[in-house]
């Protein structure tokens, strides 16, 4: 398109020229060396534009490749997926094979993928000699083993995805991931908030697989675990009669592995509160959706939290529902959650709250008539932690051709300007 507009160029010049205020003498001398080399910019425009198109069109084409994604780390035990995207530009066929590290359990490969050898399950492969991938992203398990000794592992993996060079590839992206210890992560983390205040705010805000709460202080614990799939809507159900949460949702903006919610039903106020929640409180908690970083607003949207509280505490309490809210520590308060009522059954009254982030809670019933030391938790903080957050498992952003405006109008006048000096030489 540049060449083209670069040619026409050369073809309006002459009139340009005689608009211009510029000696006649040099007008002359331009308009012979343009009528004699008019054939020859035309053949030299041609062939650029030609040129120009080639190299377009090979530039639009995306060699065949194979890019895996990984969580950025993980516990002994535990069982993460592994993503392999696929570009499928110019493939004519799928060969691709991938090695977890020595000792851990490959499973669940999807679209009719294989396990190479079941005795030592560490590979998994795909093959198809005749077609090319029909989907764009495969999926696979991997168990670590409990055992597993603490440090950073490599994934190694070859694909062969077109039929002509350059034949085998070794599989893109990301290779590595960390096995640590949730022990230290519970060490570190009682270790911020012990310091008080607003370090205490910061860290809890963040989320954590493990809190620091003090043992003594938990009740009951409830951990579920979900593969989060960006543009889907990830729900966590919980149904134990100890645990008021009934659900936690949000709507994922990425991809990433398997992601751990945890929620520590407490005996008394959080280790990382300073004071109780306002009102008669009903159940302290704390909820944790992934590691630190994870629970973010450019992860997560909407995420919100579903509760019951029992029809017999109410009566007993002489408490009307309306007064029963969610509470959520940060900052270094305890801000009132917007909650509503979402139905009810013979036992239970059934609510749910929007959420900024993931902390400290509380449900409580404000027994005051006007409360106005409670503060509204509104702002979008999924999290607010200083702590490195977790790499998510996204797409490789699209990197648009960029065109360079006015190139034509100077490639015109510099080949004006070569023609005269070359003219005025030979005369």
């Amino acid at each position: 398109m540049v060449v083209g507009i670069f040619v026409v160029n050369i073809f309006v010049v002459g009139d340009i020229i005689k608009t211009l205020n510029v000696d006649s003498r040099f007008i002359g001398n331009v308009s012979k060396i343009f009528d004699f080399n008019r054939r020859s910019f035309s053949i030299i425009g041609l062939a650029l534009l030609l040129l120009l198109l080639v190299s377009t069109g090979a530039a639009s084409a995306e060699e065949p490749n194979v890019c895996r994604e990984l969580p950025v780390s993980a516990n002994p035990g535990d069982t993460i997926t592994v993503i392999l995207n696929i570009t499928l530009d110019g493939a004519d066929k799928t060969v691709i094979e991938d090695n977890a590290p020595t000792g851990w359990v490959v499973s669940n490969p999807s679209d009719d993928g294989f396990i190479v050898n079941p005795v030592n399950p560490e590979k998994v492969s795909w093959i198809n000699t005749n077609a090319a991938p029909d989907v764009a992203q495969l999926t696979y398990d991997v168990t670590i083993p409990g055992d597993a000794a603490l440090g950073t592992y490599t994934f190694e993996g070859v694909f062969d995805l077109a039929i002509a060079a350059p034949g085998v590839q070794p599989i893109d992206c990301e290779t590595e991931m960390d096995v640590e210890d949730a022990t230290s992560t519970i060490i570190e983390e009682t270790k911020t908030s012990s310091s008080g205040g607003s370090s205490s705010s910061g860290s809890s805000a963040g989320g954590s697989g493990a809190s620091g709460e003090a043992f003594e202080n938990i009740a009951f614990k409830d951990v579920k675990a979900k593969n989060i799939i960006g543009g889907a809507v990830i729900s966590y159900t919980f149904d134990e009669e100890q645990n008021a949460i009934d659900y936690i949702k949000f709507s994922a903006l990425k991809n990433y592995g398997e992601v751990s919610t945890t929620i520590e039903v407490l005996k008394d106020k959080s280790a990382m509160v300073d004071e109780s929640a306002p009102g008669l409180v009903y159940s302290n908690l704390n909820i944790w959706v992934g590691k630190v970083g994870f629970a973010t607003e450019d992860n997560i949207a909407h995420p919100a939290i579903g509760f019951s509280v029992p029809k017999a505490w109410l009566t007993e309490n002489e408490i009307n529902e309306d007064a029963i809210a969610l509470y959520r520590h940060s900052e270094g308060k305890w801000n009132n959650l917007n909650t509503i009522k979402i139905g009810e059954d013979d036992s239970y009254i059934h609510f749910e709250a929007e959420t900024p982030g993931f902390s400290p809670f509380a449900i409580s019933a404000n027994t005051e008539e006007d409360d106005t030391s409670i503060i509204k938790d509104v702002d979008p903080k999924y999290a607010e932690s200083d702590a490195e957050a977790e790499t998510p498992i996204d797409d490789e952003p699209v990197t648009e051709p960029k065109s360079t405006p006015g190139i034509s109008g100077v490639l015109s006048l510099m080949l004006l300007g070569c023609a005269y000096v070359f003219n005025k030489r030979k005369n």
